[in-house]
C-alpha cells in the first residue's frame, strides 16, 4: 500500500525575502507543495522566478515591504490576517552577507548587517508571535549561517548569525506555552534547508523548538545547544597566578578528550 504524499495544501507560509537564496528555494518548495503563499520581497521579484512561482502555485500573494522598518513588520503581518485570518509558518529570510573584515569593514556597513539580518527577523517575528499566540499554533523558522562560530572577514555576518540563533532560542522558549515554536537553520545547502524549513509546519514536528539545524550537502545535521564542558573549581576562589595555569591546562584536556 502507497503512503500518501505529504503536502502542505492547507498551510499558510510567509517568507520574508524571496529574492535570497534560501528564500528563493523555500517558495519553489511550498509551491510545489500547494501552500499558499505569502511572498515578500523589497526590490522588484525576478520575472522569470515569478513565473515558474504561479505556474506551481495560483495560491501565491506578493508583497514589496522592506521589513527593517517596524511599520511594515505589522502592515505584513495584517495583510496575512485579512486575505488568510491565519499564519501555519514564518520563514525569515533576511538578506545580511556583508563579508569584511574587523578592519576593513565601516560602522554604516555593521549596522546594515544587524538591520537586514538580525532586526529585520524581530520585526517580523514580533509581529507573527502576536498573531500565533492567539491563534493557538505556529512555525517560525530562521534562516541563518554558522558564521556565528566566527569565521575570518565577516564581522557583520557573524555578528548576525550568532543573534538570530540566540534569539530562536529566546522566542522558542517566550512562545512554547502558546503552542509556537521556533528554530534556525545554517544554510549552506538551500535545498535542503527548504524542505527541512518547510516539514516544520507539520503537526508531527510540533515538539521540535529551540534547535539549531545545519544543511550541507544534501545532509541535515542537528547542532548541540551550548552547554558547560568542564569545571573549575577552587575554595576561597581564584587568584590571576592560578587561572594562568590552570585555564591552559583545562582547554588542551577539554580538547583532547572531545
Amino acid at each position: 500500500m502507497n503512503q500518501q504524499s505529504v503536502t502542505l495544501k492547507d498551510k499558510v507560509v510567509l517568507i520574508t525575502d524571496v529574492g535570497t537564496n534560501s528564500g528563493m528555494h523555500t517558495a519553489l518548495f511550498c509551491a510545489g507543495q500547494q501552500a499558499s503563499l505569502i511572498l515578500n520581497c523589497p526590490d522588484e521579484i525576478d520575472a522569470s522566478l515569478k513565473s515558474k512561482l504561479l505556474s506551481l502555485n495560483n495560491q501565491v500573494f506578493f508583497t514589496n515591504f522592506d521589513v527593517s522598518v517596524y511599520k511594515n513588520g505589522e502592515l505584513l503581518i495584517e495583510t496575512i490576517i485579512d486575505k488568510y485570518q491565519k499564519l501555519d509558518s514564518l520563514v525569515n529570510t533576511p538578506n545580511f552577507c556583508i563579508n569584511k573584515s574587523l578592519e576593513n569593514i565601516e560602522a554604516d556597513e555593521f549596522y546594515d548587517s544587524l538591520r537586514l539580518g538580525l532586526k529585520s527577523t524581530f520585526i517580523v517575528t514580533k509581529f507573527a508571535c502576536s498573531l500565533m499566540r492567539k491563534q493557538g499554533f505556529g512555525s517560525i523558522t530562521n534562516m541563518t549561517s554558522d558564521a556565528g562560530l566566527g569565521v575570518e572577514n565577516a564581522i557583520g555576518y557573524s555578528a548576525t548569525s550568532e543573534g538570530t540563533i540566540g534569539m530562536t532560542r529566546t522566542v522558542a522558549r517566550d512562545m512554547s506555552k502558546y503552542g509556537v515554536i521556533c528554530n534556525a537553520i545554517a544554510v549552506s545547502d538551500f535545498e535542503s534547508a527548504a524542505v527541512l524549513a518547510s516539514s516544520f509546519c507539520l503537526d508531527s514536528m510540533q515538539s521540535i523548538t529551540g534547535r539549531t539545524f545545519g544543511t550541507q550537502d544534501g545532509s541535515i545535521f542537528v547542532y548541540q545547544e551550548p552547554r558547560p564542558i568542564d569545571t573549575i573549581s577552587k575554595w576561597g576562589g581564584f587568584e590571576i597566578e592560578d587561572l594562568e595555569s590552570i585555564i591552559p591546562t583545562t582547554i588542551e584536556k577539554t580538547l583532547s578528550d572531545n
